[in-house]
C-alpha cells in the first residue's frame, strides 16, 4: 500500500456517516431565493435558537440572509446553465453547440454563396481587328446573337480569338466535358501578368446593394467551378452549346461569378506543431471559398496546399485524397462563420512551417433569389497581350439569363443540434435506409427535410447469369394475347438556325439526310404514293435458275409460259412502259395463279391458301439485273435476279416503286438559296423519276392535307401540298416539319417492351445485328377470310426500331414502333403489305379502329389502349341526331372526332381525351427480345434509391406567396438543379451499389384560395353562448392553430389530412369559447364531408392556405347554414370508395340538422 493511499485513507477521509450527519436538516432541493431563504430561516431556527432569534424583516440578520439566498441562486441558476451546456441537446449558446457538435466530427456549414453563369452579351476591343468583309472591328460593339448584324458571329470570334492564347483559339479548347448534358469547353484569355483573376461589381437585390465577383472560371469533373486566385493567372471563360440555336440561354460565352469579396490574409508558422491551429477572424467566410498557399522567398505565391473536408476528431487524417498529397489542411466553422485552419500531425502530412497566404470570400449570409433583371448589362474590362505584343483592353459586357436560388444562411443552431447526431450516426456513409433518411440533412442546410424509398434492391452478384425476365438484362421470348397494332400519321417536328451556308450544309447533310432516311418517312412513302399496277398486261415470271433465297429469270407473257424460247420483256432504263419502274431496289409482288397459292416454299400449289405456310402472294426484291432484263447471263443465270424463289407462273401483280434516300446537289444548292433567303419551302418526292424536288414558297400548300395530285404545280397558287420535308422560318430559326407513319406496337396488361434503340445487339458467330421481333401468330383469325373466321396461314414478323415516346417524351414500356422486317438490313423491307394483311382495314372499315384514351399519372399525361365496350364507345359514320341510352362517347369515322353528352343541357360536345386509329386489337403475338450475350445483372444499377427534399428557398419563397408577398406561386427546383447542388455531396458517402434520383417536393395547399378548386374549403364556427368572445379574435386563433396543426416538423411527405384530428386540436386549443367547427367545401361539385380525408402524394406535403377570409362563425350547424347539398359522405375507406353514413339527403333550404352530431 502505497504512502499516499494510506494517508488519504486514515487521515484526509471523513467518515459519510459523519458527512451526512453534518447536513441533516439541509435541504439540498431548494435552489431558487424564495427556498434558499425560507431553508437558511429553519435551519438557524432549529439548530441556534438562542443565538439569533431576530426574524423581522427590518433586521440586518435577514438581509444578510437575504444576499446570500440571493448569491445562492445566482450560483444555482450558473450551475444549470453550464451543466446544460455539456449537452448539446440543451446547449444554447452557438459556440457551446459548434465544440460539441466537433466532439462528434460534425463541422457545420456555413454560408453559400450566390453563384452562377453570366453570358456575353457584347464584346468590344481597342485592337485593330479586321474581320473577312476588311471592316475594322476596333472601337465596335459586337452583339451576341445581333439580328441586324449579319455577320455577327464571325465578328464576334474573331474579336474573342485576339485575346485568346496562341493555342486556345476558338474550336481548340483547353479542356472540354459535358456538363448536365450540355457540350462545354474551356478558354483562356491571354491576359496580362498584373490582372488578378477576379473582378468586383455591385448590384441591387431586392432592394440592399450586394458586392458580386466574376472569377476565373474552369471544369473539373463534371462540375464548373472558381479557379484558384492568383496573381498572373490567365483569366478562364466557358462556350457552351446546348443545340437549341444562338438565342438560347445556354449556347454561347460564360464566366461565373459569385456573391461577396475575396479578401486575404498572411501567417508565419516558424515552430508548427502537429494538428497546428491558425484562427481566421473576418466574419462570413462562405462554405466553399477558402484557399491557402505558401510564399516562395519572395513573396510570391507558391505551392497550393489541399483543402480536405473529412474532420474526424481533432486531426484531419481520414481523407479521401491520394497519400502522395500531404500538404493538406481542413477548415473548422467557428462563430459568426468564422474559420479556423486545422493542419495534420506530421506523420499523415506535412507540418505547416513558413510564411502563407489564404484567401477567402465573406458572402451575405442571407437566403435570396436573384433573378435575370438583377444582374444585366455588367462591364468588365480585361486587359490582354496581343498577338504583336501590345497591351489591348477587351470590354465584355455580361448578364444573367437563368434564375439563381443557391445562396443560404449559414446552419442554424438549432439545425446543428438536429443533424449533428444525425449525421454522428451514419457515420458519413449512406447505407441503411435511416442513413439515407437523415444523412442529406447534413448536406446542406438548405434541405429542411428529406425521405428516401429504396424502389428496387440489388443483391444479385454481378457475375451471376441471371434470366431476367423483363428482358432489359438478357434474352427473353414471350408470348401475350392482348396485342394491339395500329399506325398513327404525325408530323414531326426538329428546328435549326444558321450564320453562314457552311451552317446550312451542315443541315442538310446531317438533319435533312437523317430524315430522308427515316423509317417512319419511307413508311409514309409506302402508305401515301401509289404501286404500279401490271395486273392487266398478263406479266408472269419465268424462272430459270433458283438457289437459297435467289431466283434469276425473265418478265414473259402467261401465253408463252413453257415455250422454248418465249418472247421476254424488256426492263427498267431500256424501256418507256410501265416496266420502267423494274429497276434495282424496287419491291416486286407476285400472285398465285387463280385457285391457286404459294406453300412455305414458296411453290405453287393447287389449292388456295389453307397449310401452315401457305400464302397468295410473295413480295420479292430486285437484287440485280443484266442489260435490258432479257439478255442470258454469260454463267447461264437469268437476267433478273430477286432476293427469294419464285416460281415459273408466278403472275406479276406491281410494283412499290424504289424510294431513293440521297438528294441530288443541284436540289441540295436549291435548299441553301431558299434558306438563306429565309423563304418558306416544301420538300417533294417524285416517284416517276425517284429524286427530291423543291416546292417554292409561291407553290406550297402548307394548309392542306397531303396529296400528290398537284405535285409539281408552278403556277404559284400555293397548290402543291405532296411535300414530305416542310422548311417554315420565323425569320430567324427555322422549323422542319416531316409527314411521317409510324406502326405501334401495345400490350396494355401482359408484356412490357424494355428496348433500348441506341443499343445494336450482334451475333457474335454471323456478324449480323440482331433484332427484336413481334409475331402476329398465325392461330389470329384471317379478317381477309370468309365471315373472318379463317385462322392466319403464317406468322407476320415485325421488327422493333425504337421505343414508344409521346409528345411529350414520355417513354411508354406497353408500346414500341414497330417497322416492315428487313432481313439484310439494305433500307428495302421485306413486305410492305404486312400492316394490311393482318388488319385488312379496306374491309369492313368501322371494325377496323383501335382506340386511346388519355390518363394521368404522377402528374404525367400518358395515352393507353382502352377497349371500346369497356369504354361505351360507339362507332357512327356522322354525328348523330337523336340521343342514345347509356350516355355512350360515339366516335365520328367522318369527322374522327369523339362526342358525348353534357350532364346539364343533354347536348352533344366534343371532348378530347381519345383517339382513333386504324388497327386491331386482341392480338396473339411472340416477342423475342435480343440481349447482349455478355449481359449481366448489375448492382450498382439496381438498388435505386428516390430521394425527396423539401429546400428551404422553396419552403421559405411558397410561405411568401401564401402571405400574398410574392405574387406568382414559386416552383420547386427541378431534378437536375437539385443533381447539382447536392449530387457531388451525395454521391461521395452513398453505397457504390446505390443510385439515388433526386426528386423535388412540392407543398399541396388546402382550404385557402390558392389551394385547388376542389380542395378549397370554409370553416364553420359555433360560439359558446355562455362566453364572450370577439368573433375577429376567434377566427384568428382558428387560423393560428390550423397553422400550428400544418407546421413543418408535423408533417412527412406522402402523409393523410384527417379532419376528425385537425377538429380535435382546434376545440383543445379554442375550448371553453368554441362549441362546434364543421369543414365545408366550397365547391358546388363536392359533397359535404368529402374533405373529411385528404392524401398526398410522395412528393408532397401538405400546407394550409386558410386565412380568416375562409372563416364563418354560425349560430348553429344546419343544412341551410352549411349550404350543403346530396348524400353526406362521412368516411372514404383504403381503396377510395365512398362509404355513405345514410341514405338520407340535405337539401338547401331545410332546417333539419340530422347526421352532424
Amino acid at each position: 500500500m502505497s504512502a499516499t493511499d494510506r494517508q488519504n485513507r486514515l487521515l484526509l477521509a471523513e467518515d459519510w456517516q459523519t458527512v451526512y450527519q453534518s447536513f441533516k436538516y439541509a435541504d439540498f432541493k431548494s435552489y431558487d431565493f424564495d427556498n434558499l431563504r425560507r431553508t437558511m430561516i429553519d435551519y438557524l431556527r432549529k439548530n441556534y435558537p438562542e443565538d439569533f432569534n431576530d426574524y423581522i424583516e427590518s433586521s440586518e440578520y435577514l438581509a444578510l440572509i437575504d444576499m446570500i439566498a440571493f448569491l445562492g441562486q445566482n450560483i444555482s441558476f450558473r450551475v444549470d446553465l453550464n451543466a446544460r451546456e455539456n449537452f448539446i441537446e440543451l446547449a444554447e449558446r452557438r459556440e457551446s453547440v459548434l465544440r460539441l457538435a466537433r466532439l462528434i466530427s460534425y463541422n457545420p456549414t456555413r454560408n453559400q454563396p450566390a453563384n452562377g453563369l453570366l453570358k456575353f452579351t457584347s464584346v468590344q476591343t481597342t485592337e485593330n481587328v479586321i474581320d473577312s468583309d476588311g471592316t475594322n472591328l476596333a472601337a465596335r460593339t459586337i452583339k451576341w446573337n445581333d439580328n441586324v448584324n449579319a455577320n455577327w458571329y464571325e465578328q464576334f470570334i474573331k474579336i474573342l480569338n485576339a485575346s485568346f492564347t496562341a493555342t486556345n483559339k476558338y474550336g481548340t479548347p483547353r479542356k472540354s466535358e459535358s456538363i448536365e448534358g450540355v457540350p462545354t469547353e474551356k478558354y483562356k484569355f491571354n491576359s496580362t501578368p498584373s490582372v488578378f483573376p477576379v473582378f468586383g461589381f455591385q448590384k441591387p437585390v431586392n432592394g440592399k446593394s450586394l458586392d458580386f465577383e466574376i472569377v476565373s472560371t474552369d471544369i473539373h469533373n463534371g462540375e464548373i467551378i472558381e479557379e484558384p486566385p492568383k496573381a498572373g493567372n490567365q483569366v478562364g471563360l466557358l462556350y457552351r452549346d446546348n443545340g437549341q440555336g444562338a438565342g438560347s440561354s445556354n449556347t454561347g460565352f460564360f464566366m461565373h461569378f459569385r456573391q461577396g469579396v475575396l479578401q486575404k490574409g498572411e501567417f508565419t508558422v516558424n515552430s508548427p506543431v502537429p494538428n497546428q491551429r491558425i484562427d481566421i477572424d473576418a466574419a462570413n467566410i462562405n462554405q466553399e471559398d477558402v484557399w491557402l498557399f505558401k510564399l516562395n522567398n519572395d513573396a510570391s505565391q507558391g505551392n497550393q496546399w489541399t483543402k480536405v473536408d473529412a474532420v474526424e476528431g481533432n486531426n484531419i487524417i481520414y481523407n479521401s485524397i491520394s497519400k502522395n498529397i500531404r500538404n493538406i489542411f481542413s477548415v473548422l466553422t467557428r462563430v459568426d462563420d468564422r474559420i479556423s485552419l486545422i493542419f495534420s500531425d506530421g506523420i499523415f502530412g506535412e507540418l505547416p512551417a513558413g510564411t502563407f497566404r489564404t484567401f477567402y470570400r465573406t458572402s451575405q449570409n442571407a437566403d435570396f433569389t436573384i433573378t435575370p433583371n438583377n444582374l444585366k448589362n455588367i462591364k468588365v474590362n480585361i486587359p490582354y497581350i496581343s498577338a504583336t505584343g501590345k497591351t489591348e483592353t477587351l470590354t465584355v459586357q455580361l448578364s444573367l439569363r437563368d434564375t439563381i436560388q443557391n445562396a443560404s444562411s449559414s446552419e442554424t443552431t438549432e439545425s446543428i443540434k438536429t443533424n449533428a447526431p444525425s449525421t454522428y450516426y451514419t457515420q458519413n456513409r449512406l447505407i441503411t435506409g435511416e442513413d439515407y433518411n437523415v444523412g442529406p440533412l447534413g448536406i446542406s442546410q438548405d434541405i429542411i427535410k428529406a425521405k428516401a424509398v429504396n424502389r428496387t434492391s440489388s443483391g444479385i452478384n454481378r457475375y451471376y447469369d441471371l434470366r431476367d425476365s423483363t428482358g432489359k438484362y438478357s434474352t427473353t421470348n414471350l408470348f401475350g394475347t392482348d396485342g394491339a397494332l395500329y399506325k398513327e400519321e404525325k408530323e414531326e417536328k426538329y428546328s435549326f438556325n444558321f450564320v453562314t451556308t457552311t451552317d446550312i450544309e451542315a443541315v442538310i447533310e446531317g438533319l435533312v439526310t437523317e430524315l430522308t432516311n427515316d423509317t417512319n418517312v419511307r413508311n409514309f412513302y409506302y402508305d401515301n404514293f401509289l404501286d404500279q399496277n401490271y395486273t392487266d398486261l398478263n406479266l408472269v415470271w419465268m424462272q430459270q435458275t433458283n438457289s437459297l433465297n435467289r431466283s434469276t429469270g425473265y418478265i414473259v407473257d402467261s401465253a408463252n409460259v413453257g415455250d422454248t424460247d418465249p418472247f421476254t420483256y424488256t426492263v427498267g432504263a431500256y424501256t418507256q412502259g410501265p416496266l420502267r419502274f423494274f429497276e434495282v431496289g424496287a419491291l416486286v409482288k407476285f400472285d398465285a395463279p387463280t385457285g391457286k397459292c404459294f406453300d412455305k416454299n414458296n411453290a405453287i400449289q393447287n389449292r388456295t391458301p389453307a397449310q401452315l405456310g401457305d400464302k397468295s402472294s410473295i413480295w420479292t426484291k430486285v437484287i440485280s439485273i443484266e442489260t435490258d432484263g432479257t439478255t442470258e447471263t454469260s454463267t447461264g443465270l437469268g437476267p433478273i435476279v430477286f432476293n427469294d424463289v419464285i416460281p415459273t407462273s408466278a403472275i406479276l401483280k406491281n410494283i412499290k416503286l424504289k424510294f431513293v434516300r440521297d438528294i441530288l446537289s443541284v436540289v441540295k444548292s436549291e435548299m441553301i438559296a431558299q434558306v438563306f433567303a429565309y423563304r418558306t419551302f416544301g420538300l417533294r418526292y417524285d416517284r416517276e423519276d425517284r429524286n427530291w424536288y423543291v416546292i417554292t414558297q409561291d407553290n406550297v400548300n402548307i394548309k392542306d392535307s397531303f396529296n400528290i395530285g398537284l405535285a409539281g404545280d408552278n403556277s404559284g397558287q400555293s397548290l402543291d401540298r405532296s411535300w414530305i420535308l416542310l422548311f417554315e422560318t420565323t425569320g430567324v430559326d427555322y422549323t422542319i416539319t416531316a409527314r411521317t407513319t409510324r406502326y405501334i406496337f401495345e400490350s396494355n396488361s401482359e408484356i412490357r417492351f424494355f428496348y433500348d434503340s441506341n443499343k445494336k445487339i450482334y451475333d457474335s458467330k454471323s456478324g449480323n445485328i440482331i433484332r427484336d421481333k413481334i409475331s402476329v401468330l398465325s392461330i389470329n383469325n384471317d379478317l381477309a377470310s370468309i365471315n373472318e373466321t379463317s385462322p392466319l396461314t403464317r406468322n407476320f414478323d415485325w421488327a422493333v426500331s425504337k421505343e414508344y415516346r409521346d409528345d411529350i417524351g414520355y417513354v411508354n414500356s406497353k408500346k414500341v414502333e414497330v417497322v416492315f422486317f428487313d432481313s439484310d438490313d439494305d433500307g428495302v423491307v421485306d413486305n410492305p403489305e404486312i400492316f394490311e394483311n393482318i388488319v385488312v382495314p379496306n374491309t369492313n372499315a368501322a371494325t377496323k379502329i383501335v382506340f386511346t384514351k388519355r390518363f394521368t399519372e404522377y402528374d404525367t399525361e400518358y395515352w393507353k389502349y382502352v377497349e371500346p365496350t369497356a369504354e361505351n364507345i360507339v362507332i357512327v359514320q356522322s354525328q348523330p341526331n337523336t340521343v342514345t341510352p347509356g350516355n355512350p362517347v360515339f366516335y365520328v369515322i367522318d369527322t374522327d372526332s369523339f362526342y358525348q353528352l353534357t350532364s346539364a343541357s343533354r347536348t352533344l360536345i366534343e371532348i378530347f381525351n381519345y383517339k382513333a386509329y386504324t388497327g386491331r386489337d386482341n392480338i396473339k403475338f411472340q416477342y423475342v427480345h435480343a440481349s447482349d450475350e455478355n449481359a449481366r445483372v448489375d448492382p450498382s444499377s439496381s438498388n435505386i434509391i428516390d430521394t425527396y427534399l423539401l429546400t428551404k428557398q422553396y419552403d421559405t419563397n411558397f410561405r411568401q406567396f401564401l402571405k400574398g408577398v410574392v405574387a406568382t406561386k414559386p416552383l420547386p427546383a427541378s431534378s437536375d438543379q437539385l443533381y447539382r447542388s447536392y449530387g457531388s455531396a451525395i454521391n461521395a458517402i452513398k453505397s457504390i451499389s446505390d443510385e439515388v434520383i433526386y426528386h423535388p417536393v412540392k407543398y399541396k395547399v388546402l382550404f385557402g384560395n390558392n389551394a385547388e378548386t376542389d380542395l378549397q374549403a370554409t370553416f364553420k364556427l359555433v360560439k359558446n353562448k355562455n362566453r364572450v368572445v370577439n368573433d375577429n379574435e376567434l377566427k384568428t386563433r382558428v387560423i393560428d392553430s390550423i397553422n400550428e396543426y400544418f407546421s413543418l416538423e408535423n408533417w412527412d411527405f406522402g402523409e393523410t389530412f384527417y379532419w376528425s384530428e385537425l377538429s380535435s386540436y382546434i376545440m383543445k386549443q379554442l375550448a371553453p369559447d368554441l362549441s362546434s367547427i364543421v369543414l365545408v367545401p366550397n365547391s358546388g361539385q363536392s359533397s359535404f364531408g368529402s374533405l373529411f380525408e385528404l392524401k398526398s402524394e410522395n412528393d408532397e406535403i401538405l400546407i394550409s392556405g386558410a386565412t380568416v377570409n375562409n372563416v364563418e362563425i354560425i349560430s348553429a350547424i344546419t343544412a341551410e347554414r352549411l349550404k350543403a347539398s346530396g348524400t353526406v359522405i362521412t368516411e372514404v375507406n383504403a381503396t377510395g370508395e365512398v362509404v355513405e353514413s345514410t341514405t338520407y339527403t340535405i337539401s338547401t333550404g331545410s332546417s333539419q340538422s340530422e347526421g352532424y352530431n
